[in-house]
């Protein structure tokens, strides 16, 4: 297992948690739908706890808060690494996914896998690609600036290839010219 967090902002780390929940990791607290993402109601809560305990450490980059491992994390590895031990599949799953996306990337997929977990599903059917995208494209029609279909459509189908997302293909889904 990794032991190292890496380079986040707090945005990016809402982000993971969301991404990690969607893969089963137990929290404290359940994802809502907000207004531009989904969130947590009690994670700037859990943040503190984490940084409080030395777990975390946030570090000012320009406008920008890095979280970095804290100088308790190794002691708290090793206490928890049995317990830590069962999660491993999703920590590393969701590690792997999230290196290889950059902020706005991992918010679109954070919030296709909520919307199509949350907001869209019926329960009655397997989802299309489209379904998940008209699903997306309705709930971000306020933001600024505002998602490009393409590269929601892109993610929605790059999910679904890594086994993240359980939809039908759309033979008609918008994706970038560069893929097509």
């Amino acid at each position: 297992m990794k032991r190292t967090i890496g380079l986040l902002d707090g945005h990016d780390f809402r982000k993971l948690r969301t991404l990690a929940s969607e893969q089963g990791l137990p929290w404290d607290s359940t994802i809502r739908k907000g207004a531009t993402a989904p969130f947590s109601p009690t994670l700037k809560a859990l943040v503190t706890r984490l940084i409080n305990n030395g777990l975390i450490r946030e570090q000012r980059l320009g406008k920008m808060f890095a979280v970095k491992v804290g100088q308790t994390y190794q002691d708290a590895y090793k206490s928890y690494a049995t317990y830590l031990k069962e999660w491993e599949h999703i920590i590393e799953k969701t590690s792997d996914l999230f290196m290889r996306m950059d902020t706005n990337q991992a918010e679109i997929a954070a919030t296709v896998l909520y919307a199509a977990r949350s907001i869209c599903d019926s329960g009655t059917r397997t989802l299309s690609e489209n379904d998940v995208l008209a699903c997306v494209m309705q709930w971000k029609q306020r933001r600024k600036p505002a998602l490009d279909e393409g590269e929601v459509g892109l993610a929605i189908r790059n999910l679904a290839a890594l086994n993240w997302l359980n939809v039908r293909a759309s033979d008609d889904l918008p994706l970038p010219e560069m893929v097509m």
